[in-house]
């Protein structure tokens, strides 16, 4: 992790679910950082927290940020909660690191947006897929054209969620709470790196989005479609968690001169002549992370506390996957 001249921070997290120890134990690491508190509705989920990295429980979150008063909160809370949650943050004076997706719909997220313009708080977006191994080398390889102008991206993820993954989270599988299955939960990740990699504002869609009835959750379960982007790159998806288990993410890009296939969180160039290069991975953070996480969150986490010219980006191309995804439902129609 890299080091800081800067004063150590007071940070907060709020929301002690699954996705919150990615954030926890980088935050336990760093020198220039204080973990004050963690705070979850459920009192058992935050004390365990608590007691695990030494800090202060709370059920309150609004009681935590009067009396910590934090330079920072990390928010890892339902989709819904995004919005409201972290808006408040910021207008209490905190910076904000929030989880994917930036709200469960884009109206909440363009609110996140616009407070952070009105109080000059800093807000980043998780989109942790972005600082893998595979997913930084097929970015430069595309700068240092290596493999000529990128003509196609296709893109697939076929995983499985049953009825008790849904059942798992009350706000799981409902649009009001979650703003979608598929689309928002799973896949907009590769949604995102489909947009990064294309290095282009999208121009149109054309999508379906589908629910096969394999669960009684009332989101998407399916979602295929064509992205055509401003710059000419035709984009192609197909998204299920209808799968019989959890396959690997393909992301397949297209050049005039070569081919990068990054799979998981590694790739692999192979260019016209048919040899081959591939990335090398990352140094990973000293804990286990779930494999379907990667080894991004330390990366992405470390950038917000020590590069902050780099956040208003994440923030803003958060904003522009999540429109993305609104197109591709208002694109599906009713």
């Amino acid at each position: 992790m890299s080091q800081s001249t800067v004063p150590v921070r007071n940070v907060c997290l709020i929301g002690c679910g699954v996705i919150c120890r990615n954030h926890l134990e980088v935050l336990s690491r760093m020198e220039d950082v204080r973990l004050c508190a963690v705070c979850d509705i459920i009192p058992e989920r935050a004390q365990k927290a608590a007691a695990q990295y030494h800090c202060k429980a709370y059920t309150d979150y609004r009681v935590m940020l009067e009396e910590i008063r934090p330079d920072a909160v990390h928010v890892c809370l339902p989709h819904f909660l995004h919005a409201p949650v972290s808006v408040d943050c910021m207008l209490r004076g905190a910076d904000v690191l929030c989880e994917k997706p930036m709200h469960s719909d884009y109206e909440g997220a363009l609110s996140m947006k616009e407070t952070a313009k009105k109080t000059g708080r800093r807000l980043g977006i998780i989109f942790q897929n972005r600082y893998n191994s595979g997913s930084v080398f097929a970015r430069d390889a595309i700068r240092e054209g290596k493999i000529g102008r990128v003509l196609g991206i296709t893109a697939t993820v076929m995983w499985h969620r049953d009825d008790a993954y849904y059942a798992s989270d009350e706000w799981r599988g409902r649009y009001e709470t979650a703003g979608g299955g598929v689309l928002i939960n799973q896949a907009i990740h590769t949604l995102d790196l489909m947009r990064w990699l294309a290095d282009s504002e999208v121009e149109s869609v054309k999508a379906t989005v589908s629910h096969h009835g394999l669960t009684r959750a009332e989101v998407e379960d399916t979602s295929e479609g064509v992205i055509l982007f401003e710059n000419g790159v035709r984009g192609l998806y197909y998204f299920s968690i209808n799968n019989s288990f959890d396959d690997s993410i393909s992301v397949k890009v297209h050049g005039e001169r070569g081919n990068i296939h990054i799979c998981g969180s590694r790739a692999r160039l192979t260019d016209a002549q048919g040899n081959v290069l591939e990335d090398e991975e990352h140094k990973a953070p000293n804990f286990s992370p779930k494999a379907v996480y990667g080894t991004g969150h330390a990366l992405q986490i470390d950038e917000f506390y020590h590069h902050p010219e780099k956040v208003e980006q994440t923030m803003e191309n958060a904003l522009k996957t999540q429109k993305l995804i609104r197109d591709i439902f208002e694109s599906a129609g009713p």
